[in-house]
């Protein structure tokens, strides 16, 4: 399937989103997913903030502004696509606290880079496997 390309979407896509295009938040989204796994190689605030466009991506999702649109078929397939790939970098190991947050944020990933999986085991005793990328 093409990237939407229709002016009327992506101008309206604009408009819930505060200015960015459909192809920025999808690519943005699996660029993410990529990142963890290889082993994501940031800190944890870092991890939380790239991990939030994902809320976005949400929002968009549910947006009632775009639903009669054909081409949010595109963003679904994708972002289901990067879903299903992110979901296989979580372990089940659960975020304290964060129980009743949606799935993206309740789980630690499985495996992460140095400083990720040092700061889960250090400040949230959750252990993961180091990768290096």
């Amino acid at each position: 399937m093409r990237p939407p390309n229709d002016r009327e979407f992506v101008e309206r896509f604009a408009d819930v989103t505060g200015g960015r295009r459909p192809t920025g938040y999808v690519e943005g989204w699996e660029q993410f997913v990529g990142f963890c796994e290889e082993g994501y190689d940031d800190v944890f605030d870092e991890y939380w903030l790239d991990l939030s466009i994902r809320d976005a991506i949400e929002r968009v999702l549910t947006d009632e502004r775009l639903f009669g649109f054909p081409q949010m078929g595109w963003v679904r397939e994708r972002v289901a696509a990067a879903d299903e790939r992110f979901r296989a970098v979580l372990s089940e190991q659960g975020m304290p606290g964060l129980s009743e947050r949606p799935w993206w944020e309740a789980y630690a990933p499985a495996w992460a880079g140095p400083e990720l999986a040092a700061e889960l085991r250090d400040t949230y005793g959750i252990n993961v496997e180091v990768r290096e990328s």
